[in-house]
Parts: C-alpha cells; sequence; structure tokens
C-alpha cells in the first residue's frame, strides 16, 4: 500500500534491486518493480525509472539477456537456462514499453530520466550486442531506436524540451546516421494531410539540433559501436553520405505547409546551422524565394539565407533589391527582427556599385518612415541614412541642394515599387531636418550630424541595432544635471516677453 509521499515504496524497490543483483532466485522481484511502475506518484516512478537504468543495463552489459531468442518457441523445447533468458528478454520489451510511455508523462524529470535510460539501452546495446549470435549487419540497434526517435516525433505531443536533452546523443557520428536515415523515411511516408503543426514542429527541433565536425576529414570516426568492415559501414563513416542524406532530409521536410512559428525558427537557423552542411546550398532557392515573396517577418528572416545565395553561390535574382525596397515599411521598425533586418539590409546596401538613384531611393523612404518611428528606431536610421550617403558621394545632394527654390513640393514618389523611378534623388531629406526638433536628445544630436562635414568612416551600427527604450531612458537618468530646464524653449524674462515688451502694473490696496 502506497504511503502518501512514497517513502515505504522506494525503499521497496531499491531492496528489490538489490536482490536482483544477488540472484537470479530473486528474479520475481524485477515484476513487482514493474508493477510498481504503473502508478501516477511521480517519486515512486522515478524510483523504478532508476532500478531499470541499472538492472538492464547490467543484463545487457554483461550478456545475461539474449535479444535473438524467438518470442514463439515453445517452451516444451527450452531448457532451464533459455526459459529464463527468453523470460528476461519478454520483462525487457515490457520495461522499454514502459519507458516509451513515460517519455510522454507530464513530469518534466520523469520524461527525461526515461530518455536517458532508453538512450543507456541503446548505447549498451550498441557496445556489446546483447545477441552472442547476432547476425546483423550493423551492431547499432536500429530497432531500439527508432523507437525513441518515434516517441520524439509525436503527433500529440510537444517534444521540445526532451529534444534539447537528446542533443548530447548527437555527437555520435552513427547516431546521427541512423536518426537522420529514420526521420527521411518518416517524412517521405507522410502527406501534408497526415501530419500536424506538433509533429512538424517535434521534426524541426531534432533537425536544429544536427551538426556535422567542423573538421575536414573525409571520414567519421567517433561511433557509439565498433562497427564491422562492410558496405553498410562505409556509408555511416562517410561525411559526403551523412550530408546527401542530410540534403535529402531538408529538401522534403520543406515541402510541407509549415506553421508560422516553426517558418519563423526554420529560416533563423538555415543560413548558419543548414546551407554549410548541404551538398547544394542552391537546392534552398525556390523556397526562401517563395518566403521573400510572402512579406513581413517571414521576408525579413528570408533575406539572409537568399543574400548568401546570391553572393556566394551566384543565384540570379534580379528582382532582389526591389523586394529588399518594399520591406522598408512602418511595421519593419516595430518588429521582433529589427536589428536583424538593419544589420542585413546595411551588408546588402555596402556596395559602392550600386546607382545613386537606388541608394537615394532607400534613404529618403527610410527618413520618411523615420517620422512616425519610435526614438529608439530612430538611433539606428539616422546613422543608417547617414552612412548611405557617405558611401555615395553623388547623394550628398539630399542634404546639399543649393537650388531649394526648385523644391515647391517632393518630387519623391513613396508608392512607386521600382527604387529607381521613385525621384528620391529629385527630392531632399527634410525629414532629418524635422527631426532635429525631436523630443529626445539623442535623436535631435543624431539629426544635426547631417549639418556637419561628411566623414570618410561609416557609422558603426553595432551597438546602436540592440538600442531598446529600456537603453535611452537609463542613459537619460544616469545624466547629472545640474540645472534642470523647465521650458522647451529658454526663457525671454518672467513672462516670456522681452524686457522693452514688458509692462508690469502694481496694484496696492
Amino acid at each position: 500500500m502506497e504511503d502518501s509521499d512514497g517513502t515505504c515504496v522506494v525503499a521497496q524497490i531499491e531492496k528489490n534491486t538489490r536482490q536482483c543483483f544477488q540472484s537470479r532466485k530473486h528474479a520475481n522481484c524485477l515484476l513487482d518493480i514493474i508493477a510498481y511502475s504503473e502508478t501516477k506518484n511521480k517519486v515512486i516512478l522515478l524510483a523504478c525509472i532508476r532500478s531499470f537504468h541499472r538492472l538492464f543495463a547490467l543484463y545487457l552489459s554483461s550478456g545475461e539477456l539474449f535479444l535473438d531468442i524467438p518470442n514463439d518457441l515453445k517452451e516444451a523445447d527450452l531448457k532451464k537456462e533459455e526459459k529464463y533468458k527468453l523470460w528476461l528478454k519478454e520483462r525487457y520489451e515490457e520495461t522499454i514499453a514502459k519507458l516509451i510511455q513515460l517519455v510522454h508523462h507530464e513530469n518534466l524529470n520523469v520524461k527525461e530520466l526515461s530518455l536517458c535510460t532508453l538512450m543507456r539501452f541503446v548505447l549498451e546495446e550498441a557496445q556489446l550486442p546483447a545477441a552472442k549470435h547476432c547476425q546483423s549487419k550493423t551492431h547499432f540497434p536500429v530497432a531500439l531506436f527508432r523507437r525513441v526517435v518515434l516517441t520524439l516525433t509525436s503527433a500529440s505531443c510537444d517534444s521540445t524540451a526532451l529534444i534539447g536533452r537528446f542533443k548530447e546523443y548527437l555527437s555520435y557520428d552513427d547516431v546521427r546516421y541512423h536518426l537522420m536515415r529514420i526521420l527521411h523515411k518518416q517524412i517521405i511516408s507522410k502527406t501534408q494531410d497526415t501530419v500536424s503543426d506538433t509533429y512538424l514542429n517535434n521534426v524541426e527541433a531534432l533537425l536544429e539540433q544536427i551538426d556535422f565536425p567542423s573538421d575536414e576529414m573525409e571520414e567519421l570516426n567517433h561511433f557509439l559501436t565498433k562497427y564491422p568492415e562492410n558496405e553498410n559501414t562505409e556509408k555511416v563513416k562517410s561525411k559526403d553520405e551523412q550530408r546527401k542524406i542530410y540534403t535529402n532530409l531538408w529538401i522534403d521536410f520543406l515541402q510541407f505547409k509549415l506553421p508560422n512559428c516553426v517558418y519563423k525558427k526554420v529560416l533563423t537557423i538555415l543560413h548558419d546551422k543548414v546551407m554549410p552542411n548541404l551538398t547544394n546550398p542552391l537546392y534552398l532557392s525556390d523556397f526562401l524565394t517563395a518566403s521573400y515573396d510572402i512579406g513581413g517577418a517571414i521576408s525579413l528572416l528570408a533575406l539572409n539565407s537568399l543574400f548568401l545565395l546570391v553572393h556566394k553561390h551566384n543565384l540570379g535574382y534580379p528582382d532582389f533589391y526591389e523586394k529588399l525596397y518594399a520591406l522598408f515599411e512602418p511595421g519593419v521598425l516595430h518588429v521582433k527582427y529589427r536589428a536583424r533586418f538593419f544589420y542585413l539590409a546595411d551588408q546588402f546596401l555596402s556596395s559602392t556599385h550600386l546607382p545613386s538613384a537606388m541608394v537615394a531611393a532607400f534613404a529618403k523612404k527610410l527618413a520618411r518612415i523615420s517620422l512616425t518611428a519610435p526614438a529608439s528606431a530612430l538611433t539606428i536610421t539616422i546613422p543608417f541614412i547617414y552612412n548611405l550617403i557617405n558611401r555615395h558621394p553623388n547623394c550628398k545632394i539630399l542634404i546639399h541642394r543649393e537650388t531649394p527654390e526648385d523644391l515647391q513640393e517632393d518630387a519623391y514618389k513613396i508608392e512607386e515599387a521600382d527604387p529607381v523611378k521613385s525621384k528620391a534623388i529629385e527630392s531632399s531629406l527634410w525629414e532629418l531636418k524635422t527631426l532635429q526638433c525631436h523630443f529626445h536628445p539623442d535623436v535631435a544630436k543624431k539629426a544635426k550630424r547631417i549639418d556637419q562635414p561628411l566623414v570618410k568612416n561609416d557609422i558603426s551600427l553595432g551597438i546602436l541595432l540592440e538600442t531598446s527604450y529600456s537603453d535611452l531612458y537609463g542613459k537619460e537618468t544616469k545624466k547629472k544635471v545640474k540645472h534642470a530646464p523647465a521650458n522647451f524653449n529658454p526663457p525671454k524674462g518672467i513672462t516670456g516677453l522681452p524686457s522693452d515688451k514688458l509692462n508690469l502694473c502694481w496694484t496696492l490696496d
């Protein structure tokens, strides 16, 4: 009978575990431990899982547990020793089924310990195969490992918290190889109608954890198990073969209609974690161009990977800068990925070979949307505009136009989709002049910089990209002010009027 906190039951489980270690005559104690695992008490469950971990790890490493004994053997044909081993195998399979079930337990500790115990079984089966007469081409326990992977890629339970723990096993080259093969077979067997958002989220989380060694060795050599020399082993050891599977895996995964949260996570990791490991990054061209056309945050996140394809892999994308120009909308100053966007845009517009009319359009449009931007965004946009003008001397006319009478109205056409045809080069940056009267002193100071001669060096955007309202507020509150101004403009006398126009009348009662 269970006590409230499970202390007595835990003590009994530990006692049963010790008896199982002592002698086979206490083997039935294993049945009691399995029975205890049916409880909902997490303390008892953890004790049972730890017991399974210790007992079956010993049975596997010692060779006492044989996995190649058929279950359909007639008991009359078995010797006493074989009956025991068959019984132990059945208990092992029963324990695995229970641990698979507990991987989806509501308690995180129970889930993690169950996963670690299953992977310990994989490790033991891999290092010391449980079947002495195993005829498999590889000693890797693919069957057990497949069950673990299928559990992590559940269609109904979110496994992302567990997958972070699973990452440590992916340092083994053979674990990575078999994971990719299992995932790929699973993905190509699915259709859009048979996958759930939870499943796609779990698969993406697993794919995100896959990485390859940074060294340039042709063969991989960090394995969980020792492989016999055969044709199948060569595939496991080949980095090119693993990268080929990895490429096919990603291409087939991206065929699905991804939920928005998964879509954004994929685009966030493509450029630095995925593309370097693909056999040919140009395979992502269709996916990235389609993502870039969606607009909003999706387009912002697709920018980096698409730019790499254009500049490093010779992808032809003639409308790239028109699409980039379209992203310069007021909303881009408020999104979560604002810093990332401006960092990339600064890279894209850094070339001095771009037409001045195009660069002027980017500067003008950014200045226009800056009129309604928050102060934290203006600390980025104004230096950004300054750098554009600094790199392209022909754009200086935007701040030094000698014939202001020609500008009775702004020639710039903000609704024009083609930046070259927007006539921005015929306009001026009067918006920056307006921002010189901004309420925040840092913004006004940055805007007044255009009144001074341009310097050779660009303004570094590194620190400015992450500026927030909290940073601006903290900077202002740390300033030591001796005389706090009471008015925005300095007063001219007691009432704000010049002294020669003052007419004070005193009335004495």
